[in-house]
């Protein structure tokens, strides 16, 4: 699972690098990632706080990290709307 959360987090950023011309698209991807981040972070959470207590030498924080990586790439999305809003300074453009 937390192969799956690192790739997760991945495509996240690069949604946010490189985010797709689609207005429909470009929301459908942040809520996805919103929901995925949301969840890796609390499983992740979770997974540490058992293994933990349980057994100690299993814990492991990486599927939370990379579920707190992916809500931070929607940080991201959500400081480029603001940016792009009427009055605001323009984002770097792409390449």
């Amino acid at each position: 699972m937390t192969f799956f959360a690192l790739l997760t987090a991945l495509a996240a950023w690069f949604s946010v690098l490189r985010p797709p011309e689609s207005t429909g698209l470009r929301v459908l991807l942040m809520v996805v990632f919103l929901l995925l981040g949301t969840l890796f972070t609390l499983a992740g959470a979770f997974a540490y706080w058992w293994d933990s207590g349980m057994q100690p030498t299993r814990s492991s924080p990486w599927l939370m990290i990379w579920g707190l990586a992916t809500l931070a790439s929607q940080a991201g999305n959500l400081l480029r709307a603001v940016f792009e809003g009427e009055g605001g300074t323009d984002w770097p453009g792409r390449r």
